[in-house]
C-alpha cells in the first residue's frame, strides 16, 4: 500500500503549561493529552511554549526529521481519547491544517512527501512574495509556507487551525480580547479567526467554521 494512502497525523506536541490552553476551551487529561478530533494535541511542560513536534502514523519510520520538523512514529492505531472536562466547549470537529514554515518550499515538500507519500497538491501565491504548498496527511492538510523574509535554514512547524462546529459561539463567549472577530476565509462558506497572541499559547492557533446560514 502507498505511503500517501495511510500515513497521517496522529499527535501535535506542545510546550509549556495548561492554563492558558483552559482559557480557550482545550483541557488536557492526566496524561497531558487533548482530543482535537482524530489527532492529539500533547502538552510537554518540560518544553517552553511552542509547536515543538509531531507523531505520524504509516509514514517511513526510519525518518526522525522532515527538512528540520522533528517526527516521532506510532506503528498501532492510538487509544480512544475523550475529551477533558473544560469551563466551555470548543466545539472541536479536526484539525483542518499544519503549517510549517520554511525558506525552501520545494526542498521542504520534497521531504515530506519522501517520508509519507503524500504528494505536492498545488502551489497558492499568497501574495506580498509569500506562497503556500499543499500536501494532504489524511484528514489534515499541511500548508507549507515561504518567504523571502524567512530566515535561512530548516523548516519548523509554526502552528495549527481547528475546524469547529460554531465558530461565532466561540468568538461570543470568549470575546474580542482572546479571539479575533471572525471573517471570511479563503475556503468559500467558512470564517477564520485567529486567538491573539496575548493569551499565551505560544502557538499560533486558528479556528475556521461555516458561516451560519
Amino acid at each position: 500500500m502507498p505511503l500517501s494512502d495511510r500515513a497521517r497525523i496522529s499527535e501535535l506536541v506542545v510546550g509549556g503549561g495548561a492554563q492558558n490552553w483552559a482559557l480557550i476551551g482545550i483541557a488536557f487529561d492526566q496524561n497531558n493529552r487533548a482530543a482535537l478530533g482524530d489527532v492529539v494535541l500533547r502538552l510537554d511542560t518540560s518544553l517552553a511554549p511552542g509547536l515543538h513536534s509531531w507523531v505520524l502514523c504509516g509514514a517511513d519510520v526510519s525518518v526522525s526529521n522532515i527538512d528540520g520538523v522533528v517526527t516521532n512514529h506510532e506503528n498501532e492505531e492510538p487509544l480512544s481519547l475523550t475529551s477533558a472536562p473544560s469551563d466551555f466547549d470548543l466545539g472541536v470537529i479536526g484539525v483542518d491544517h499544519v503549517v510549517i514554515n520554511t525558506p525552501d518550499l520545494m526542498r521542504t515538500s520534497d521531504a515530506l512527501t519522501a517520508a509519507t507519500g503524500a504528494p505536492l497538491k498545488r502551489v497558492r501565491d499568497a501574495g506580498n512574495n509569500v506562497q503556500q504548498g499543499f500536501h494532504r496527511l489524511a484528514s489534515v492538510v499541511v500548508e507549507i509556507v515561504t518567504a523571502p523574509t524567512m530566515a535561512l535554514g530548516d523548516a519548523s512547524l509554526w502552528g495549527f487551525v481547528l475546524n469547529v462546529k460554531d465558530i461565532s459561539a466561540v468568538a461570543n463567549h470568549v470575546g474580542p480580547d482572546v479571539l479575533s472577530i471572525p471573517k471570511p476565509a479563503v475556503q468559500a462558506g467558512k470564517l477564520i479567526a485567529t486567538f491573539r497572541s496575548s493569551v499565551g499559547l505560544g502557538v499560533p492557533v486558528a479556528l475556521m467554521g461555516q458561516v451560519a446560514n
